[in-house]
């Protein structure tokens, strides 16, 4: 499964041209564990109407480990609104004390687009992701 997560991952990065808003920059918080994330992103755009695919990589920093996500995100965008719903699955590998753990991930999320390059995010994991994390970012 993890093998299938990093396929979807790459193939979403290599399956689209490059158009303008489509890479982005996000970071922000999380919450168990209590860590500020960066990262990036990249707008494939629909994999089949209506849900649009977001591959993204980030990386938490506090609560004494080291967190990186792998993560793919199903997002259908509500018509006519600016608010978006969607589900992300991700492999998530922790480090601490120099040892490391992965697990794949899965989460559900909102997000709200204030413009076309600026965005808020929330997403609640449901098994093998942190409970809550807060998402600020900006697409080029």
């Amino acid at each position: 499964m993890k093998k299938i997560i990093l396929l979807t991952f790459v193939l979403g990065l290599t399956a689209a041209t490059a158009t303008a808003g489509n890479f982005g920059l996000r970071g922000g918080y999380t919450i168990d564990p209590d860590q500020f994330h960066i990262g990036g992103h990249y707008n494939v755009g629909q994999i089949f109407e209506p849900i649009r695919l977001v591959p993204n990589v980030e990386i938490g920093f506090g609560d004494n480990h080291t967190f990186w996500a792998l993560n793919a995100d199903f997002i259908w965008d509500i018509p006519e609104s600016a608010f978006s719903v969607g589900a992300e699955i991700g492999m998530n590998i922790v480090s601490h004390d120099g040892n490391s753990n992965s697990d794949l991930g899965l989460s559900i999320l909102g997000d709200y687009r204030f413009t076309e390059q600026w965005f808020g995010e929330v997403k609640l994991g449901l098994a093998d992701s942190p409970d809550v994390k807060l998402t600020a970012g900006y697409n080029f």
